[in-house]
């Protein structure tokens, strides 16, 4: 019988939290605390874990995750801790000055409060002393158990009369599965997941009103929680049967569980008469009240007063922390019950409106509304400057598509449509929303105005902000590529002087060799007039010239050029094994000179004096799948230790100071690696190093 009734049901709908009632007097005593101004996260958390309404509200905001601690204060904590102390207040507020639609009287939320408080107190309790590891747990399914009852006054029309018929919560339930197809405590259940809660807690929550005969071999934790319910039931009825199934359900002695009963309305009472809720008899043991008469609550607050306080706690939130669109999603769902909007900004050269860059929806930029468009709610709400709302037709798109399809990205069937103006722009903020789902009452419609002023103000002052931070590195880009050509442009008149001096000179002499080397001079004059050249190029111009080398060519320059300045004077013997007839490698003469020679400038402040340092070139080699050519640079120096050879490429390698400092070898590595060769190193400490580097063979 249970398994067939379990197998029918289905989730509630999306459930806005905007309307679920909190009591007065918790969310009072909350905005006093919160209002202190100092921390006091774990004074709020223990206030919100006394009524169910502010713990599945901050929950379902941010869920509980698989590897957070059990503890639900813990958790409320921590939740407490990472949201704006701003719009903490503005929820609290919220609850003070917004009352529920009156389907539900005062005093039958309080005996909703307090019902699911001395459940919850006893089913924690009952887990201690029965030795359930997870007293927590049970709180919760406590606390939770009958939210569904809360969730039904406000979703349905004729739910207060189904209830003042009901004679207990057994009777309630069966008129509910007979009236809805469902009942409370699985809409209980349901909602309880969306929190984040354990499955056994979910479960414990949907069986709470079971048979106990099909309970005896259930998890200890649904069993902790229908004792509590019985528990409860027998306080108000006085029922033998009631505990003689408590006393089945947990194993417990009868005078045990009497005795937690005695305490736990003890506890009950005190806390109610601390917040200032008057106590009916029978608050403990009925979680709803037939009484006609309202009970008296807290001071009104006037409702001039309540939107101003509302507005500067919402502002307020707005003020500081992480990104906007996070705060935005954080308020919305807190305040709201809804997901975050998305964004549709005016464009200032046109009338279109256009969807706001959003990290969710990247798409949502390429959508541009007309302003005129007479087809669209998004539109409307921004032509005639008031909230509308779009429900999806029977049969797609309606009579606009944009609209349609919108509300398939936001996974909703319908859209709230709320304008907003401030000092940068103006434009259209879209929540997606059930289109069954009124407007509700005015606070609510202050709260999202007001909401969605602070959010459009910060994101817009934020996007002002990118916009002048990339104005500002733009004009200091083209600064710098100015004085670079400045640079540039002094550098090459003293080069010029340089390299006409030379051929006079190269015109006066008459031994071959100086003659060599005064043309190889000349070479790397040009070399460096190139650097120049191109570092003063910003145009974005591929650099001109060969796109390979002649290896064997380019190590005699080189050994001709820097033989004796680096190797000779300092002792070091330099020797080269090429073959004049090597194939060209595919990487530019001036980037294969420029890796030679760091690595040269290396070998040389590594090597001590008397040592060695062998060059060779081969062809033939393959690597990578192609045929390469190879250069090996080998010194008999020092060596280095494995940790630094591991990260001699590493950008910001610069030490010349140390043998094999890696002066530049983040450069060398770019420079093979993108003409499509690599680079390899070995080493070890007192037998010299060994750098291979293989080139593609060019076409």
């Amino acid at each position: 019988m249970q398994t067939s009734r379990i197998s029918k049901l289905r989730r509630p709908a999306a459930v806005p939290t905007l309307r679920l009632p909190g009591l007065r007097e918790t969310a009072t005593a909350l905005l006093r605390v919160l209002s202190v101004g100092v921390p006091a996260s774990k004074d709020a958390a223990r206030i919100i874990m006394l009524d169910p309404v502010l713990v599945f509200e901050l929950l379902q905001t941010s869920p509980l995750q698989k590897n957070e601690s059990a503890s639900l204060l813990e958790a409320l904590t921590q939740r407490v801790e990472n949201t704006d102390a701003g719009l903490l207040q503005a929820w609290a507020l919220r609850h003070i000055v917004q009352q529920p639609q009156r389907r539900a009287s005062i005093s039958s939320h309080r005996h909703h409060c307090l019902h699911s408080q001395f459940v919850a107190e006893l089913a924690a309790h009952i887990a201690r002393e029965t030795g359930y590891a997870a007293p927590e747990e049970a709180y919760a399914a406590g606390l939770l158990h009958d939210i569904g009852l809360l969730w039904l006054g406000e979703y349905t029309d004729d739910y207060i009369a189904l209830l003042a018929e009901a004679s207990d919560e057994r009777s309630l339930t069966a008129s509910e599965w007979e009236r809805y197809g469902q009942d409370h405590a699985e809409i209980s259940s349901s909602l309880a997941a969306r929190c984040g809660l354990p499955a056994g807690v979910a479960d414990a929550i949907a069986l709470h009103q079971a048979d106990a005969d099909s309970l005896v071999s259930a998890h200890p934790l649904v069993r902790i929680a229908a004792a509590a319910e019985e528990l409860a039931t027998y306080r108000g009825s006085q029922a033998p049967v009631s505990l003689d199934n408590a006393c089945r359900l947990t194993q417990l002695d009868g005078a045990i569980l009497v005795s937690l009963l005695a305490d736990t309305t003890r506890t009950i009472q005190e806390r109610a008469s601390a917040l200032g809720i008057p106590v009916e008899t029978t608050m403990f043991s009925r979680p709803w009240s037939t009484a006609g008469k309202e009970s008296s609550g807290p001071e009104v607050i006037d409702a001039g007063i309540a939107r101003a306080a509302l507005g500067a706690f919402t502002r307020s939130s707005f003020s500081k922390g992480c990104s906007a669109w996070t705060d935005f999603s954080l308020a919305a769902r807190l305040l709201l019950g809804l997901d975050a909007p998305v964004l549709f900004v005016k464009a200032v050269d046109s009338d279109e409106l256009t969807g706001a860059a959003n990290p969710a929806h990247p798409g949502l930029s390429q959508i541009r509304i007309a302003a005129d468009d007479h087809n669209s709610v998004i539109a409307e709400a921004y032509r005639d400057n008031v909230e509308t709302r779009f429900q999806a037709a029977p049969r797609p798109p309606g009579r606009c598509a944009a609209d349609w399809q919108l509300a398939r990205w936001l996974e909703s069937d319908g859209l709230l449509c709320v304008p907003w103006s401030n000092g940068f722009e103006s434009g259209v903020a879209v929540f997606p929303c059930p289109s069954a789902e009124d407007a509700g009452e005015e606070i609510e419609h202050t709260l999202r105005q007001l909401l969605t002023e602070a959010a459009t103000v910060r994101i817009s002052e934020r996007t002002a902000e990118e916009r002048l931070r990339h104005e500002i590195e733009e004009n200091i880009g083209r600064r710098y590529v100015d004085h670079a050509r400045r640079i540039a442009h002094e550098a090459s008149n003293p080069l010029t002087v340089i390299k006409t001096y030379l051929g006079i000179i190269d015109e006066k002499v008459e031994d071959a060799t100086l003659k060599e080397q005064l043309n190889l001079l000349s070479d790397e004059l040009d070399r460096v007039g190139a650097l120049i050249r191109k570092t003063s190029d910003f145009t974005g111009i591929l650099p001109t010239g060969p796109a390979h080398s002649g290896v064997a060519e380019i190590l005699h320059d080189l050994r001709a050029l820097y033989g004796e300045a680096l190797f000779a004077r300092r002792g070091i013997h330099f020797e080269l094994r090429t073959s004049p007839n090597l194939p060209a490698a595919a990487i530019p003469p001036d980037s294969l000179k420029q890796v030679l020679l760091n690595l040269f400038k290396n070998a040389a402040e590594a090597i001590p004096e008397g040592g060695k340092l062998t060059v060779s070139a081969v062809a033939g080699i393959n690597a990578n799948g192609s045929p390469c050519l190879e250069v090996r640079v080998v010194d008999n120096g020092p060596g280095m230790s494995p940790e630094r050879v591991q990260n001699l490429f590493a950008g910001g390698a610069r030490n010349s100071t140390k043998p094999g400092g890696g002066v530049g070898l983040p450069v060398v590595r770019e420079l093979v690696t993108s003409n499509g060769g690599t680079i390899l190193c070995r080493s070890q400490l007192g037998s010299g190093t060994v750098f291979q580097i293989f080139m593609p063979l060019a076409a």
